[in-house]
């Protein structure tokens, strides 16, 4: 997958390349089990801690 980069207008008016779309196309086949990734228990918190789930 190569990375796409669009041009936008930063809050100052100059031009600004950021990335655009970064995931893949579709829907998941079955649903993600987060906790089978994660074996320790530091690692769950540190992973909950970190996003807003």
């Amino acid at each position: 997958m190569s990375q796409q980069l669009e041009e936008k207008t930063s809050f100052d008016g100059s031009k600004v390349q950021v990335l655009g779309e970064t995931y893949e196309e579709g829907k998941p086949e079955k649903p993600e089990n987060w906790r089978e990734k994660l074996k320790t228990r530091e690692d769950m918190m540190a992973y909950l801690k970190t996003g807003v789930r």
